[in-house]
């Protein structure tokens, strides 16, 4: 059976960084744990924060940070846990805590928590991917003009430079939780809520125009590249079993990073 792959929407960090509060029971706090001002994707940004979790009490390793990113059946929800001593969080930066899907601090003390909404900036789609040049991130497109003459004569002006552009990524037969926001089952799973959400100028940290991985399979860092998506100005999407509403036909395009 082929991956489905998953999206994840670059963001940035503002000056200043990000900061949680974080007090460990037995050892002490709170202890003031900030991501630093950058740009990231969902998966390096978790990775950052279980470093900076880990740092702030003296690096004593035992904070994991991570998603739930299984192929298919994952549900972008992210987990903060510490291996032996219960902890409590309290979040500065409201940003940090809503795009990691926490809708309050982490209170009572405990060795683990877990979102109650999926990760911004991450999708999991629930079916194969499908692109036009398999693995390949696309095309060439060149800076090319011909004029053709009247007795067939071709005359040419070409540069150098290219881009690089993939026509189509494709889902054909993904589940109505997984495409529409009104029939999410774990919140903010939906491909409507991720484009609108990092696409939609609905949130600063969020550009206009995200650079968006593309994994050709959640379960690994493999990607066919990173890409600014192009032609979608809403969150319309066709049946794929019409006049069914169970699946839905998802599609994107872009151009290469380069």
């Amino acid at each position: 059976m082929s991956a489905c792959g998953r999206l994840e929407a670059q963001f940035t960090v503002p000056a200043g960084g990000w900061t949680v509060a974080v007090t460990i029971t037995a050892i002490g706090g709170p202890y003031n744990v900030t991501v630093a001002a950058n740009t990231y994707t969902p998966t390096s940004f978790l990775t950052a924060l279980q470093t900076s979790l880990d740092a702030a009490s003296g690096s004593d390793g035992a904070f994991a940070v991570s998603a739930s990113f299984t192929d298919r059946t994952g549900t972008g929800l992210v987990t903060i846990a510490h291996a032996t001593e219960t902890f409590s969080a309290t979040w500065t930066s409201t940003d940090m805590r809503d795009l990691l899907g926490f809708s309050g601090s982490l209170t009572p003390a405990a060795l683990t928590f877990t979102g109650a909404s999926a990760m911004r900036g991450a999708w999991l789609p629930d079916c194969e991917i499908d692109t036009t040049y398999g693995g390949e991130a696309g095309h060439y497109e060149h800076d090319r003009s011909e004029l053709v003459s009247p007795d067939g004569t071709v005359y040419a002006l070409s540069y150098a430079t290219s881009r690089r552009y993939l026509p189509e990524i494709r889902w054909a037969l993904i589940s109505r939780a997984r495409a529409r926001t009104a029939a999410e089952t774990t919140p903010g799973q939906s491909y409507e809520t991720w484009w609108r959400d990092t696409h939609g100028g609905l949130y600063s940290y969020f550009a206009a125009a995200p650079q968006v991985t593309v994994y050709d399979d959640s379960t690994t860092s493999n990607s066919i590249g990173t890409f600014r998506l192009t032609g979608r100005v809403d969150t319309s999407m066709t049946k794929a079993a019409a006049p069914w509403h169970g699946l839905w036909e998802i599609t994107a395009a872009g151009y290469k990073v380069p």
